[in-house]
């Protein structure tokens, strides 16, 4: 049978037709010759790509955006936690302005200043308030002990007040009345 004139006798004489290991080899080497250009080809591409300016500076633009942001979340947190520290701060010193206010407090007359001290967290004595002097500054400092769920509570109270005016500090009067303790400075 005779197609598009081919003729099968003229290929008789072809040296792979007669080897066919040597046809198996040659074609895996092409298969492999192929593969590695096929592979260069690729990484010629990558290796262009990965070494175009354009590229790297897209590549670190989106690093430092990256880093941007981990750093605005880092701030954030910080600054949720300086206001939880804060509000924290701010409540306990609320707290002991509130405590401290419920220890003493001051009372002006036209002749004199009284600080009032309530005994009841000093072991309702007077003997565990002391009262200094130092120029127009009075320093009162006073301790108790507490019994609190089995512990024991040791309360330490210092206030230095300070006058604006010139005050007798050789004419300071001590008078307990109740579960208060009133200390009278007079004004010179």
């Amino acid at each position: 049978m005779e197609d598009n004139n081919y003729r099968h006798e003229d290929f008789d004489n072809c040296f792979l037709c007669k080897h066919p290991v040597l046809k198996h080899i040659l074609t895996g080497l092409l298969v492999f010759l192929g593969a590695f250009a096929a592979f260069y080809v690729v990484t010629d591409w990558h290796f262009k790509r990965m070494m175009d300016p354009v590229s790297q500076m897209r590549r670190i633009d989106k690093a430092i955006m990256q880093r941007e942001k981990s750093f605005d979340k880092m701030e954030r947190r910080a600054l949720k936690a300086q206001e939880r520290y804060d509000r924290k701060a701010f409540n306990a010193q609320e707290r002991m302005e509130r405590t401290v206010s419920g220890f003493a407090h001051v009372e002006k007359t036209p002749d004199s200043y009284k600080i009032v001290i309530n005994l009841r967290p000093f072991d309702n004595d007077e003997k565990n308030v002391e009262v200094k002097t130092d120029g127009n500054t009075v320093v009162i400092n006073a301790a108790g002990e507490k019994n609190k769920h089995n512990k024991k509570e040791i309360i330490r109270f210092s206030q230095a007040f300070n006058f604006g005016e010139d005050i007798d500090t050789d004419n300071i009067t001590k008078i307990r009345q109740g579960d208060d303790y009133i200390i009278n400075v007079p004004i010179d």
